[in-house]
């Protein structure tokens, strides 16, 4: 082919042309399917950020969101290489690692939610107001198969309520899950902080009810690979690791600019009534919800993003033995988690970012 070239327009447009195959190649992105464990909302304003920012260009990763509602619609997707990684619960891995239970070839490679996005919800009038007066009473929650319904049932356990006293009912998200609620359908909700936000929000008072001091503090979500995909292909998670760090910080050093972000790559999510500062106080509300366990690290904790510590997964195993999920506690952390990336996902000038982040416009 070359020497055709060559015949044809002479070693000069060859040049021109070798010389800017490099740049086209430089240019080449992947492709990187994330898995987000609900509906597309202002929960994810942080990767819209990050990506008006150019942080996903930059890093060569062409980024595409799908939605999807729990672990048991997630595993399969990961196995199947549908999606390269999901946010996803920590429990079913946990699980996974029982005797007996399928080992599924998965781990996690970033600590995301670092504080539990869990709660326990009941309105601002129910008698309810412990977890300890919950036996014969209806939890709603998002599927039966999302993998928090482990812990609920852990939590339960913990509070002195025999988690079989207790039904959970799936209620899915959003208006359906909230009717259920206040038509006593269930007594209590067990979904997110930013949906249970959202309620509020909305004009339905609602009261969280305290869980047990083991359960505060706690990871719920990381990022979940296939052991395949990171053994191939570790610098692509890398690098949209580090992009969405980049995009955590930026959020919280300019949340405005942030949620403004995301409105304009999901201009169809943005709230039509209500005054713009009305809105924006209304949807500032349900993003920082959800930014808050993203930033979230224990006193004394190095900020690192995406840092898993064995406490995190201690603190799950020990819970799911106590709920009764865990028979073998003595799970390896090493076929768990991996901080192999983490000094890859950290390595940026976080001034550089939050000055871009307050000067977007």
């Amino acid at each position: 082919m070359k020497k055709i070239v060559r015949q044809l327009l002479g070693l000069t447009v060859l040049t021109l042309t070798a010389s800017a195959a490099p740049a086209a190649l430089a240019q080449a992105k992947d492709k990187f399917v994330y898995g987000v464990p609900s509906a597309i909302s202002s929960a994810i304003a942080n990767f819209a950020f990050a990506k008006e920012l150019g942080y996903f260009d930059q890093e060569r990763v062409d980024v595409e969101f799908v939605p999807l509602s729990g672990s048991g619609v997630i595993i399969p997707q990961l196995l199947a290489g549908q999606i390269h990684a999901a946010g996803a619960s920590m429990e079913p891995l946990v699980i996974a690692r029982q005797p007996g239970k399928q080992n599924f070839p998965l781990k996690f490679v970033y600590n995301y939610l670092r504080n539990s996005v869990w709660e326990f919800v009941v309105p601002q009038d129910s008698p309810i107001t412990s977890l300890s007066q919950l036996k014969g009473k209806t939890i709603g929650v998002v599927s039966l198969g999302s993998g928090n319904v482990y812990t609920t049932r852990a939590i339960l356990n913990a509070s002195g309520v025999d988690a079989k006293s207790v039904a959970l009912q799936p209620v899915g998200f959003g208006g359906q899950a909230i009717q259920a609620l206040r038509t006593n359908q269930v007594q209590v909700l067990n979904l997110w902080d930013s949906m249970h936000t959202a309620f509020e929000v909305s004009g339905t008072p609602l009261r969280r009810l305290p869980v047990p001091k083991e359960f505060q503090g706690m990871s719920s979500h990381g990022f979940e690979v296939t052991d395949k995909l990171l053994k191939e292909n570790p610098q692509l998670i890398a690098r949209f690791g580090r992009a969405v760090s980049k995009g955590s910080v930026a959020c919280e050093a300019a949340p405005a600019n942030c949620l403004k972000a995301f409105w304009k790559h999901y201009p169809a999510l943005k709230p039509k009534t209500g005054t713009e500062e009305e809105i924006m106080k209304k949807e500032m509300a349900i993003m920082k919800s959800r930014l808050d366990n993203i930033v979230f690290f224990r006193p004394g904790d190095a900020r690192q993003y995406g840092a898993y510590s064995d406490t995190d997964w201690k603190l799950l195993i020990a819970s799911l033995k106590d709920g009764g999920e865990v028979t073998n506690p003595n799970v390896p952390m090493s076929s768990l988690y991996t901080n192999e990336l983490v000094p890859e996902y950290n390595k940026f000038d976080i001034q550089a970012v939050i000055r871009q982040a307050k000067e977007w416009k």
